[in-house]
């Protein structure tokens, strides 16, 4: 069983054990699990969508699974005291949730740290490794009730993150800094900005690691924020537009037979461009925009390009979106085993 299937009782543990620290330098200790009770519904639960695209069929199995954050017809909702936000991408009316300016931040450590431990990983017991330094978050999706509906604890959380990226001496023992503040107090000292890019890192409730169902396993790695784990899904690169100010998106259609689907219609087919190592470089996104193609009797062919997609309308859903290659299914169909790009970036130390 995985490490992040232990999160939950793990963390009891862990309070138990934060009076002082197992690690050298800052002495950060290990505070926990992240507390989800107040994370967006949008990221308690994470779909997974069986798609087609890049003119891959459903035979001999759907090609795709898309893993996929939920409650995106939110997403043009206006969120106030009264309304609070549901999906990582929210407005209050005046935020743009793709404007450049929005996006959250995360430190990533791109050099190998010293392992703070001789023993090996134990599957059993550990809930970090104790030979790499997790990334380190500036926020996460929670709602307080001072922010009036929106999430974060300073009310601009975002999904897409400038990820800083660090390089750091190799003597740093690995897992010594987990809060943002003591990062960023000590760039420019024995931390260095090595670059910058932009990353959809999608935090998601701690509930979801244990993963018992369905049975493909969500490809979840773990970071810090203020001295708590958490647990991210990293889906990849978001692209920026020409000008610099706005990201681009993927699209994600979904077809109907309906003319007019309603809220509970259930699309007939699902579309998407492919995984991103099948892609062009700079046309894959991991933020996904919905686009419905109605009134199809039958569904047209498996490929986005097709002309039949012209007609498909913008919903005005956004969603952080991970098209994974599916390996094996079920008797049911059901993915038991997906391949998915991304699933471990994190650099592992000495």
């Amino acid at each position: 069983m995985p490490a992040v299937a232990r999160l939950l009782s793990v963390a009891a543990l862990a309070s138990f054990a934060s009076a002082c620290s197992p690690y050298p330098d800052d002495g950060e200790f290990l505070a926990g699990v992240v507390y989800a009770q107040n994370f967006i519904t949008g990221v308690k639960t994470i779909d997974r969508l069986r798609a087609v695209g890049n003119k891959r069929g459903d035979w001999p199995m759907v090609p795709y699974t898309v893993f996929a954050t939920t409650r995106s017809a939110d997403t043009t909702n206006k969120v106030s005291s009264s309304l609070s936000a549901t999906s990582p991408f929210w407005t209050d009316g005046k935020r743009n949730p793709l404007e450049v300016v929005n996006a959250g931040q995360v430190y990533f450590f791109d050099s190998p740290c010293t392992a703070t431990s001789d023993e090996p990983f134990d599957e059993r017991l550990d809930l970090i490794h104790k030979n790499r330094q997790y990334p380190v978050f500036a926020d996460i999706p929670e709602l307080l009730s001072a922010n009036s509906g929106k999430p974060g604890r300073s009310g601009s959380y975002s999904a897409v993150m400038e990820v800083i990226h660090l390089q750091a001496p190799s003597t740093l023992p690995c897992q010594s800094v987990k809060r943002f503040a003591t990062v960023t107090g000590r760039i420019d000292q024995d931390l260095k900005i090595a670059s910058r890019e932009y990353r959809l890192y999608q935090i998601v409730d701690p509930a979801l690691t244990p993963n018992t169902a369905p049975p493909a396993r969500l490809p979840v790695q773990l970071g810090f924020f203020n001295q708590l784990v958490v647990p991210y899904i990293d889906m990849g690169p978001v692209p920026v537009s020409a000008d610099g100010k706005t990201f681009v998106t993927m699209p994600l259609y979904k077809v109907y037979k309906e003319a007019s689907p309603t809220a509970t219609s259930i699309p007939s087919q699902l579309v998407v461009p492919g995984a991103a190592t099948e892609l062009p470089k700079g046309t894959y996104s991991a933020i996904c925009e919905e686009r419905v193609l109605a009134g199809q009797a039958t569904p047209p062919p498996p490929d986005g390009n097709d002309a039949a997609y012209k007609n498909a309308k913008a919903s005005g859903a956004l969603t952080s979106c991970l098209p994974c290659l599916t390996v094996a299914t079920d008797a049911s169909g059901v993915p038991t085993e997906v391949n998915c790009p991304f699933a471990s970036s994190q650099v592992v130390g000495n």
